[in-house]
């Protein structure tokens, strides 16, 4: 058993990052939590951790020992579970990333729903303006946008979205409709600053049977999503985002759709989480809860849908967020 103490230890500090947030966590003093992490190392015969005044890291072997331990632990969590009432009803805490806007417009709204199906489940929401393509530590289950490059995770698509482009009703009468993508050359064009790479995101327009990125040289830059729209809804120019940033707008009227003809397909919007021999049950529900939500994608319903009624009112005065575009 004392080993067993010992890997929860080096779980708890190489999540904590420090050995004194890990023994507030564990409720111990910062000695006890490394003379455990001594004894352990003491007995694989391996620095698990470098350790200095300053700093802690994770060696080498102590990142393999962690992904091992970690599945270890999750498995002895679904036995408990399976042992349980809480094998049989999905319950305990459950952490989901996702983009800021994406959640608060579109998968937030939706939550009561949720828990009023699953009110065992005790959920923590992780909302960023960027949200890593790798799964950090502590997250159960991560809402990504684009494409996914890391096989070590399962990955459900839910949705599909398109780039809209689209202006104020002020800016196209004072400015004029541009009817096709070489017209843009004419217009103010507000352009979008990734924040995984740092580049200007190209525009894209449907070519015939293809797809062409087109770059563009915006007069103003944004790296945050909900200034890009609102400064489009406030009559500075043109944006192209994806559709389901702009679709509350598009139906206030304070943005009007242009260039339809030339709509092209942006991304995926995918549920991911590690790869595991039995999926718990809270998050085997919550990914069905998100499947079901995108199965028609909610920016394009004329309602919320039937199972999400409640949700209706609180999307139609929803504003952008910053992630993907």
């Amino acid at each position: 058993m004392d080993s067993l103490h010992g890997i929860f230890v080096f779980l708890r500090v190489a999540e904590a990052g420090t050995l004194s947030g890990a023994a507030r966590a564990l409720g111990v003093s910062t000695s006890a939590v490394s003379a455990t992490l001594t004894r352990l190392e003491r007995r694989l015969s391996v620095r698990l951790l470098n350790r200095t005044t300053r700093r802690l890291s994770v060696t080498a072997e102590g990142a393999e020992f962690y992904a091992r331990c970690k599945q270890i632990t999750a498995d002895l969590e679904e036995a408990e579970l399976t042992a349980g009432r809480a094998g049989r009803v999905p319950s305990g805490r459950l952490r989901v990333s996702m983009p800021s806007a994406l959640g608060r417009m579109w998968i937030v709204p939706h939550l009561p729903d949720f828990m009023r199906d699953y009110p065992a489940v005790s959920l923590e929401i992780v909302c960023s303006d960027f949200v890593p393509f790798s799964m950090e530590s502590g997250i159960d289950a991560s809402v990504q946008v684009g494409e996914l490059q890391d096989s070590r995770l399962v990955v459900h698509r839910l949705a599909s979205t398109r780039y809209v482009v689209c202006a104020s009703p002020d800016y196209l009468k004072e400015r004029g409709t541009p009817r096709t993508p070489e017209e843009l050359t004419a217009h103010a064009c507000l352009t979008y600053r990734r924040p995984r790479n740092g580049r200007i995101r190209e525009w894209r327009f449907k070519s015939g049977g293809a797809m062409r990125h087109v770059a563009m040289n915006g007069y103003m830059t944004f790296n945050s999503g909900e200034a890009l729209v609102a400064a489009a809804a406030a009559g500075l120019g043109i944006v192209q985002v994806a559709e389901y940033y702009a679709r509350p707008r598009l139906k206030s009227g304070k943005l009007v759709e242009i260039l339809a003809d030339y709509k092209t397909e942006g991304y995926d919007i995918s549920v991911v989480f590690r790869q595991q021999k039995r999926v718990a049950p809270k998050l085997r529900v919550f990914v069905d809860f998100l499947v079901e939500l995108f199965k028609a994608a909610p920016w394009g319903k004329p309602g919320a849908g039937p199972a999400h009624k409640r949700a209706a009112r609180a999307q139609a005065a929803a504003l952008g967020g910053g992630e993907e575009l």
